[in-house]
């Protein structure tokens, strides 16, 4: 589970994610990417829900596919996942519950512009284009103004509406904010800000594994 906040318009892409992932009691396991750039495709995936999967499913696409840009893959992409989800489910005993969505942004192999597709396997990874704007996934208030600014206070009252929903139904935000920011001449990729708890997840963190390793 994670938190993503984008926007998008004709020249440009900014992604942010949380960096925290969870056990299945909710307790900090480790700190993760949630958002992949991947340059030779120019372009950027993310995901929400099921954690790892969209790291998987930019291993396969950056690595073990031939194609031209993001218009091309989004050709391939709703078969290929439902193919990689169908295997992640059953190699990591997934409840039929789980839902995830994977996020493509990139500059068009066609126009140069900017473009967007999400991907839910709520509908069978079927190709949706994003038009340009801003998304956030849990919700929260899209605040007017410069979103690298206002990412931080964004995050934070996506984590309290979080915190006050049943445990079995909370999506579990914390870490750091990391923002990437995608144009036609490349990506940069940068930490907004960390949440308050940070220091204490990493303590807890490696305090468990030390521990698990004796």
């Amino acid at each position: 589970m994670s938190s993503l906040i984008f926007y998008t318009d004709e020249s440009q892409a900014l992604i942010a994610t949380d960096t925290l992932a969870v056990d299945a009691h909710g307790n900090p396991a480790f700190f993760c990417s949630k958002a992949n750039h991947i340059p030779h495709l120019k372009m950027i995936i993310a995901g929400t829900g099921a954690g790892g999967f969209s790291n998987e499913w930019g291993l396969q696409a950056s690595t073990r596919m031939v194609v031209k840009g993001i218009h091309n893959l989004d050709y391939h992409t709703p078969e290929r996942l439902r193919a990689l989800w169908s295997e992640y489910k059953e190699k990591y005993s997934l409840p039929k519950s789980f839902t995830t969505t994977v996020y493509q942004f990139g500059i068009s192999e066609e126009t140069e512009s900017v473009v967007g597709f999400a991907y839910r396997s709520t509908n069978n990874f079927m190709s949706e284009e994003i038009g340009y704007g801003a998304g956030v996934k849990p919700e929260c208030d899209v605040l007017e103004g410069n979103l690298i600014e206002l990412l931080s206070t964004m995050m934070e009252q996506q984590r309290f509406i979080q915190n006050s929903a049943p445990k079995s139904e909370r999506v579990y935000i914390g870490g750091e904010i990391i923002a990437f920011h995608l144009t036609a001449n490349g990506c940069n990729t940068f930490k907004i800000s960390e949440f308050d708890d940070f220091s204490e997840h990493v303590a807890f963190i490696f305090d468990n594994y030390e521990s698990n390793k004796s």
